[in-house]
């Protein structure tokens, strides 16, 4: 079993720890999802399924297949697209809150 399908198993795990949230996207072959700044926020997400394409603010394109992770929320992302003869499954983790609690090993730098 490759890293991505791994990737993808831990995603799709339940429940996933506390302090995280999952959400799940299908795409059907040609169709994009528009994206806002802060739409995905602190969001990885695994192609689970399919093919996509992103594209940034800046026009340029990016595609990956699947079992590919990507750390949405770092990239200037304005649109994800499905460009393959099938339906895109996108597996998307985030922060369920802006803090983690202490007990997982967040801390603040003072």
């Amino acid at each position: 079993m490759s890293a991505g399908w791994l990737a993808v198993d831990a995603f799709r795990r339940r429940p996933l720890p506390e302090g995280f949230s999952r959400r799940v996207f299908r795409l059907g072959p040609g169709l994009e999802l528009a994206l806002e700044p802060g739409h995905m926020p602190d969001a990885v997400v695994v192609v689970e399924q399919g093919e996509l394409e992103l594209e940034c603010r800046a026009g340029t394109c990016r595609r990956f297949g699947r079992g590919s992770m990507i750390p949405i929320a770092r990239l200037p992302v304005s649109c994800v697209r499905s460009v393959g003869p099938g339906e895109l499954t996108l597996v998307a983790v985030s922060r369920a809150t802006d803090e983690f609690p202490r007990e997982l090993g967040s801390h603040v730098d003072d």
